[in-house]
């Protein structure tokens, strides 16, 4: 069943000839075990997200986010890409094609050799002082983190070291955002995998595609946000789907 999903799956990606973006969310690094933030055991559940990622709370309460980090984020530098993250660069090196719009953080689309990636949320890989700007590796604020009395990462100014990644209220990053918008304006198809579409804006990244006269194809574990505007849904494991199609991706 899943091998016949798979190939349907193929044929319709052909089909539109390269002319297609892909979006990803947290559902297709869960098998990697990386947690997601909303599902009843998820992050959320543990912490409290405006508290978490509050820009302003994060200033005056640094330690809050910090002790996730160290439980959750940097331990992303140690997760491996699955079957998922394989099969879409085994897409890009087709030309099947146009690239990757991620909202997740973990850096795994880049591990999986992935070339063609727009973070949409940002990236866990670098981090900057609020005070003087200067970079970091995520390597060196965890060090920071876990050589400090509050195991908080500072700057050598003294300053707050706040990673790449999306915090509330703050602007998505620009280049990325730039990027996702050709791939997604040039496309004639757009496949969501591994999300549920319910987190503005990127959720309404499909709209784009739609709205030109294109396709929408939903692979995910559980409904979605946009599935009344989708051409096809599957509702399948995302790992086991994914290793369907490398089968007949090995084949071409």
């Amino acid at each position: 069943m899943e091998d016949e999903k798979a190939l349907r799956f193929f044929e319709k990606l052909k089909s539109h000839n390269g002319k297609t973006t892909i979006l990803t969310g947290a559902g297709i690094s869960t098998p990697s075990g990386i947690p997601d933030f909303r599902s009843p055991t998820g992050i959320y559940s543990k912490y409290d997200p405006e508290e978490l990622f509050g820009l302003n709370n994060f200033i005056r309460n640094p330690s809050y986010f910090y002790t996730f980090a160290l439980e959750y984020l940097f331990t992303m530098k140690n997760a491996k890409p699955n079957s998922v993250h394989f099969m879409l660069k085994k897409l890009e090196d087709l030309g099947l094609i146009r690239g990757i719009v991620t909202q997740n953080i973990d850096m795994l689309h880049e591990k999986a050799g992935s070339k063609k990636i727009a973070n949409a949320h940002g990236s866990m890989k670098t981090g900057h002082c609020l005070s003087c700007g200067k970079e970091y590796s995520l390597q060196e604020m965890e060090r920071r983190a876990m050589s400090s009395k509050d195991k908080v990462a500072r700057c050598d100014c003294g300053g707050l070291i706040k990673p790449d990644i999306v915090f509330f209220g703050e602007s998505l990053p620009e280049r990325d955002v730039s990027l996702a918008y050709e791939w997604l304006e040039s496309s004639s198809l757009v496949i969501a995998m591994g999300t549920t579409l319910a987190i503005y804006p990127v959720g309404m990244f499909p709209e784009i595609v739609l709205r030109n006269g294109g396709e929408l194809v939903i692979v995910n574990g559980g409904p979605t946000a946009m599935d009344s505007k989708a051409n096809e849904i599957y509702n399948v494991s995302l790992e086991e789907f994914a290793n369907e199609v490398l089968k007949i991706l090995e084949g071409k």
